[in-house]
């Protein structure tokens, strides 16, 4: 997967989004081949980004947009963060822990449900909040993102 130049940290967590949702599928689908290699990504890259998203893209954006249309968007980002929250709960409760060992007919029905939930979260994100942030955020607000974006550097 080619990573877009750090400058332009929107098109770096869509690229993050485009792997995860790769793998998300390929789950869905048909179970995990590399378990440890999906997990590594998950908590990962995947986690980073969301980090990013939650901690300076959403503060960015709302503080971007004045009166009513604020109010639209801070409730659109307090849902994908509370979406979020479920969704890391119930990975680190049974989906992490499942792939340890080998899946029963229950966990891959979680596991399933689960990425199919995640990639609903990840289209919300893409299709909703990323496109506004390159339109909305000032340069200076992109440079705060382009940094964040910096941690995932390494990310597998």
């Amino acid at each position: 997967m080619p990573i877009p130049p750090p400058q332009d940290p929107v098109a770096r967590l869509l690229a993050v989004h485009t792997e995860t949702r790769r793998q998300l599928q390929a789950a869905a689908a048909c179970g995990i081949a590399a378990p440890a290699t999906f997990t590594a990504w998950i908590d990962g890259a995947a986690r980073t980004a969301h980090d990013i998203l939650e901690q300076q893209l959403f503060p960015a954006l709302i503080e971007s947009m004045a009166g009513s249309d604020a109010v639209c968007l801070k409730g659109m980002t307090c849902g994908l963060a509370r979406d979020r929250a479920d969704l890391d709960r119930r990975w680190r409760q049974t989906i992490r822990p499942a792939l340890v060992g080998p899946m029963t007919l229950t966990d891959r029905d979680a596991l399933a449900a689960w990425a199919k939930d995640s990639l609903d979260w990840l289209a919300r994100a893409d299709e909703e909040l990323l496109p506004m942030a390159a339109r909305l955020l000032d340069d200076a607000a992109l440079d705060a993102l382009a940094t964040a974006c910096a941690r995932l550097d390494g990310c597998p």
